[in-house]
This record gives structure tokens, sequence and C-alpha cells, in this order.
């Protein structure tokens, strides 16, 4: 049994883990509480980023004491296709973030390691998200649980997509290296469950990826022009990643 805090509530879950399954699942059932129904290879961080996000929901359910079962998430990829599709120009600025629910000492991916989240409460009229080694969120000290939650997300997705277009032109040049054909450049977009596009001839990359090892997001790159499985030798691990979790950030 799990326990994620939300406020002065708790959930308790319970994770069931079927090999098979693409989707994940969150159930609440009268005998057996909430149930996460996931694929093999996530892991409990995975696990609790889907807690916070559905908390609110959750909650509804358990108070209204009625069994129910959320839509399944979007089936997770397995490999990554080259697609064509059209788009909107990737965006400049942060979009809306999804609301959930941030703590102190919770975790964030960032190029495939972990970092903490430290929340500071001060005298401030403007919130701000700093980097040094881990996350560290300053809000006004006068914003409730859920002006905090929401400030956080926002700050949060505004810091990622702020980096994406430094770090994912440094994984392109990493992978121009190894692939003569490799393009000049790459943009990112808000592009939900996909890992990569291309459109008008251009790659544009999910801004989530940076929530995936460099090695990893190379290998993104390079699939949308070539075989990335015979440019690299380590491509098995490479792409590794892309296996074991989802691109849900936070």
């Amino acid at each position: 049994m799990y326990t994620y805090q939300t406020g002065n509530q708790t959930i308790d879950y319970k994770i069931e883990v079927v090999p098979n399954r693409t989707d994940i699942t969150v159930q609440i059932c009268d005998k057996e509480g909430v149930k996460v129904i996931i694929p093999r290879g996530l892991n409990e961080n995975n696990v609790r980023s889907i807690i916070a996000r559905k908390a609110t929901w959750i909650l509804k359910q358990l108070n209204g004491s009625q069994p129910a079962e959320e839509k399944p998430a979007a089936p997770k990829k397995e490999a990554v296709k080259k697609e064509t599709a059209k788009k909107e120009a990737p965006k400049a600025a942060a979009s809306a973030a999804k609301t959930g629910s941030f703590e102190e000492g919770d975790k964030f991916p960032y190029l495939g390691r972990q970092y903490r989240l430290n929340i500071v409460r001060g005298d401030v009229a403007k919130a701000e998200m700093t980097f040094r080694a881990k996350f560290i969120a300053t809000v006004p000290e006068s914003w409730n649980e859920q002006q905090t939650n929401e400030g956080i997300g926002q700050l949060l997705t505004a810091w990622y997509q702020g980096r994406a277009g430094e770090k994912f032109q440094e994984a392109l040049k990493s992978v121009k290296k190894a692939a003569d054909n490799a393009p000049e450049s790459v943009k990112w977009d808000e592009l939900g469950e996909e890992y990569a596009t291309t459109q008008d001839n251009t790659i544009v990359l999910n801004w989530r990826l940076l929530t995936a090892p460099l090695a990893t997001i190379e290998y993104v790159i390079a699939s949308q022009f070539t075989n990335a499985d015979e440019l690299f030798e380590d491509a098995a691990e490479r792409k590794q990643w892309l296996s074991d979790n989802t691109l849900n950030a936070f």
C-alpha cells in the first residue's frame, strides 16, 4: 500500500503491474480502494505524478463513495516512428500547465536525473523558479494551496520550455557527428504523448523530452531522419528509457 498526501487529506493506493498493458488506469472500488493499473516499466515516481494530477478526481470519488474508473490514459509509445503532421508553430512562451499537487521534497526528472523541489514562501509579489542542483520555487506567502499548486505547475512548465531550444540543439550537435545528413536545427512544441514529429521538413520535439537523458534525445532526433538503431551502437540502451518512462514531467 502506498500513500500520497495532498493538503490535509491522504490518498492510500495500490499498484497493480500488468506486463502486456499499454495504458494507465486509476480505479476506485468499494473493497480495494484506489488502485493504479500500470504497464511494466513504470516506477513509483511515475505513479506518484499520476496520483498528483488526479488527486482532485480521486478525492471526489472517495468522498462520494462511488465505485469509479478513470478513462485510461493514452497508450505509451514503445518505439519512435517518423511521422508527418500539420501542427501549430512551436510556442515561444510557456503553455498553461496542468494543475497538480506539489509538495516540498517532490522529485522531478531533468535530462535523466531526478531533482528535488524546494518550496519557499516569502514576501514577494511574483513567483519565480530557480535551479541550483534542485528546483527552488519562491511563491508569495499569501498564496493558498490551489494558487501554489497552479503557480508551481506554471513555473515548472516555463522552466522546462525555456531550456528546450538550447538542450535540443546540444543533442542535435552530437547527432551531426554521427550522421552527415542530420538537419541544421530542430524545434520544440506541445506534442502531448508524442515524442517527435516532422512538420514542413523540420523536426519538432516534445519539450517534455527534457526529462530524458541526452543520449535518448539524440536517439529520438535521429529516428526522425534515419535508422537510429543502425546509427548508434548503443541504440538499445538509448531507447530503453522510452520504454521505462512516460513523458509526464509533473
